[in-house]
């Protein structure tokens, strides 16, 4: 049994999540987003970007009407949840969601890049994929929307922290109790979408 493997059979999260049938243990992280700042409100529609394999569209399926997850990777099916196969970085994701959607309550992603190991890298990709995230809140989000990323700390993250703040009334940055200690993930919340608000 590797140590990696070893570790993850440890992890409290990991065995909840087995416990109470979540696909994740990032389901834990969105509920404890949820219980701090109650992003999703009952009958919500909402999307769900980097979503496979399931584990927030099943926190958010508890609040919401409807969601629409999106990812690359196939997913087993959630009642009141929607699939989209696609990559939330290419433009052609904008008419696949919009078949279902026109407007949303809440944009959440917890999309990861691949890690190369290569920290500086990673960061990078992990801001352009919450760049590409921001750019699918501002398309889809109603006025007053909310809106939640994973973002890799590092030196692009206060520009984008700052792109954020542009477009929302509140933004706090947030470290969910059941990310990994040694993890350098930090998730951006920000509530009151300014829809019809000017943008410097």
């Amino acid at each position: 049994m590797t140590r990696w493997y070893a570790e993850r059979k440890q992890d409290y999260y990991y065995r909840e999540a087995k416990k109470q049938g979540y696909r994740a243990r990032s389901a834990f992280k969105l509920i404890q987003i949820q219980k701090k700042y109650k992003i999703l409100k009952k009958g919500c529609i909402v999307i769900d970007l980097g979503a496979s394999p399931g584990g927030w569209s099943q926190v958010a399926s508890q609040y919401a009407s409807k969601v629409i997850a999106v990812d690359l990777q196939k997913m087993q099916p959630i009642d009141k949840v929607i699939f989209v196969k696609g990559d939330i970085t290419e433009d052609e994701i904008f008419e696949k969601i919009g078949e279902y959607v026109e407007e949303v309550d809440a944009v959440i992603s917890d999309a990861s890049p691949n890690i190369t190991g290569n920290y500086s890298l990673d960061q990078a990709r992990s801001v352009w994929l919450c760049q590409n995230a921001l750019k699918i809140a501002k398309r889809f989000l109603k006025e007053g929307g909310n809106f939640v990323c994973k973002i890799f700390e590092g030196e692009d993250y206060p520009e984008f922290l700052n792109e954020v703040r542009k477009n929302f009334r509140m933004v706090k940055p947030y470290c969910p109790e059941a990310s990994r200690k040694q993890s350098s993930e930090i998730y951006i919340i920000a509530k009151g979408f300014k829809k019809y608000e000017r943008k410097n």
